[in-house]
C-alpha cells in the first residue's frame, strides 16, 4: 500500500475496492500514528516523506482549500525574486470574503482573496517531472502582492517598497515580462495597482527614450 500511495491522500484512496479495507477512515488514522502520515484537515493527509518537498507542499496547498493557486510572498520566493525564505504557504482565493489560515503539522497554509477579475489570470503549472501545482506566473504573483499591500498614490513610494520593503532584485524585477505586468494591474481596481502601473508605464517611457537617442 505504502509504495503506491499518493503524495497527498484523502480517505477516499482508503476506500477504494481493490484495497480491500473494512474500515478506510481506521486505516488512515493508523498510518497517521504510526507517522508515515501528516493529517492536514479532517479527511485528507501528506505523506511524511514527501511533506518537505516543495512541489508536494504546493500539491497540498491546492487541495486544501479551493478554488486556489498558489501566490503571494511564498511564489515569490519560489521564483527567487525575493530572498528571505516565507514560513507560511501563501495562495489566492476570490470571493471568500475573508482570509483563511490552516495550521498544520508541517507549517501554516494561508488563503487571500484577490478580485474575481484577476483570479484566472496568467496561472500556469509548476512542475519536476513528477508533481505540479497550480501557481501564479511570477509577474502574477508581484501583483497579488502588490494587492495586499497598504495604499500608494505617490510614484516615489513604489521603488521604495519593490526594492527595500519587499527587497526585489532590481535586474531581476526588470527582466520579468513588462507588458504582462501592465495588462495585469487593470484586472484589481487597487490604488497601490494603479500606482504601480503609473511607474511601469513611466519606466517603459524611459527605457523607449534611451532607445530612441541617436548615438
Amino acid at each position: 500500500m505504502h509504495t503506491e500511495m499518493p503524495d497527498i491522500v484523502d480517505t477516499m484512496w482508503f476506500a477504494r475496492k481493490d484495497l480491500g479495507l473494512r474500515y478506510p477512515r481506521a486505516a488512515a488514522h493508523r498510518l497517521a500514528q504510526k507517522g508515515e502520515l501528516v493529517r492536514l484537515k479532517q479527511g485528507l493527509y501528506i505523506r511524511a516523506d514527501r511533506a518537505q518537498d516543495l512541489y508536494v507542499r504546493g500539491q497540498a496547498a491546492n487541495r486544501l482549500y479551493g478554488p486556489s493557486y498558489v501566490s503571494f510572498a511564498w511564489a515569490l520566493r519560489f521564483y527567487r525574486l525575493i530572498p528571505e525564505d516565507v514560513p507560511h504557504l501563501t495562495s489566492a482565493t476570490f470571493k471568500k470574503g475573508k482570509t483563511k489560515r490552516f495550521d498544520t503539522p508541517i507549517g501554516s497554509f494561508f488563503y487571500h482573496d484577490v478580485p474575481q477579475a484577476a483570479y484566472p489570470l496568467s496561472l500556469t503549472f509548476a512542475e519536476d517531472g513528477k508533481r505540479r501545482f497550480l501557481i501564479a506566473s511570477p509577474e502574477k504573483a508581484l501583483c497579488d502582492e502588490l494587492y495586499l499591500k497598504p495604499p500608494l498614490r505617490a510614484l516615489k513610494d513604489i521603488p521604495a517598497l519593490l526594492f527595500d520593503d519587499m527587497r526585489l532584485d532590481e535586474a531581476d524585477f526588470f527582466a520579468l515580462d513588462q507588458k504582462l505586468l501592465r495588462s495585469l494591474t487593470g484586472a484589481y481596481r487597487s490604488t497601490t495597482l494603479r500606482t504601480f502601473a503609473r511607474f511601469l508605464e513611466k519606466e517603459n517611457d524611459r527605457c523607449r527614450g534611451n532607445i530612441e537617442k541617436p548615438s
